[in-house]
């Protein structure tokens, strides 16, 4: 497992040293990769993770405790370039590699992987798992840059059962089940156009039913289901929709606009389980990379470390479907 020296993974530690802060992620470029770095007792305790951030910038995940705790640093499998994140009900961490075309499941503690979803010839973005253990990915592009598609994976199953196209669809990417199953998708046409969808059906799917929205998104963000309403990010406007469930192909207007304050550029954001936080992954290095807000008005609440360039987050408990 390629983690941190044991020095350096002490210096993660808050705490570890008078209780300061850690220091940015850029560190671990810097530190050596050598024994594993997973404060073990942290991740069990109570309460003890509650968001995984992936760093582009650093090829890592990295895991945090609700006490805003640095509790693990993960590289084992992760490509250069790691994509999206999910849990399930067990607590399984699921990290989506574009540059592998596959999706590589952490069991908690997270000490080492335990499955791998192979997606064999495809650019996997996102990855997304319901109730039932049903895995949904997109892929942004294939291998060799022809239009994307979504794969699912049927419970426990390391294959796809069902991949899902569409002529009018070029780049996928990201992706939410409702508690009914349903996956809901963004992306853009050849043209850079945002196209927003819907597939049902799972690993009997065969089609993407595309939804028309009543307001424009400039460019495509995360995708979240929050007690039925459908949450699309928009990453040019630093905004999140909130939108009813999809009625006669649309979902309409956006019932709520949520503007994060001091953002630049959310790619993709989580909801909290109480329903009143929304944890963003703000690519920008510059600015609040793993930032926390207020739901539904944006304010700016806290942020964890200093990521390069955070790209996808996942939180336990998430808000339900």
């Amino acid at each position: 497992m390629r983690t941190l020296s044991c020095t350096a993974a002490v210096a993660f530690l808050a705490g570890c040293s008078g209780g300061a802060s850690p220091p940015p992620a850029a560190a671990v470029a810097a530190a050596g990769h050598v024994t594993p770095f997973v404060n073990v007792a942290g991740i069990k305790a109570p309460h003890g993770n509650s968001t995984f951030v992936t760093d582009a910038g650093t090829a890592t995940v990295t895991v945090w405790g609700a006490n805003g705790q640095l509790n693990a640093i993960l590289f084992d499998g992760i490509t250069a370039d790691p994509k999206g994140l999910t849990t399930d009900a067990a607590q399984n961490l699921y990290v989506a590699n574009l540059n592998f075309g596959n999706v590589i499941v952490y069991a908690k503690p997270y000490t080492s992987i335990t499955a791998t979803l192979n997606d064999a010839g495809q650019n996997t973005q996102d990855v997304a798992v319901d109730k039932t253990g049903l895995v949904g990915v997109t892929n942004y592009l294939t291998s060799s840059f022809a239009p994307g598609s979504v794969s699912f994976f049927a419970k426990n199953a390391t294959q796809p059962c069902s991949n899902v196209t569409d002529p009018n669809w070029v780049y996928f990417f990201n992706d939410a089940f409702d508690a009914s199953g349903n996956l809901f998708i963004d992306g853009q046409t050849a043209a850079g156009t945002t196209l927003v969808g819907e597939i049902s059906g799972g690993c009997k799917a065969t089609s993407i039913t595309t939804l028309s929205v009543g307001n424009t998104i400039s460019y495509p963000g995360g995708v979240q289901v929050s007690d039925g309403n459908i949450l699309i990010g928009d990453v040019t406007k630093q905004a999140i929709y909130t939108y009813a469930p999809p009625s006669g192909g649309s979902l309409g207007s956006p019932t709520v606009v949520t503007t994060l304050a001091r953002a630049k550029s959310p790619v993709t954001f989580a909801i909290e389980a109480n329903g009143k936080h929304v944890r963003t992954a703000d690519f920008a290095a510059d600015r609040l990379d793993a930032g926390l807000y207020t739901y539904p008005k944006g304010a700016f609440v806290s942020k964890l470390g200093d990521h390069l360039s955070a790209e996808a987050v996942a939180v336990y408990p998430p808000a339900r479907p």
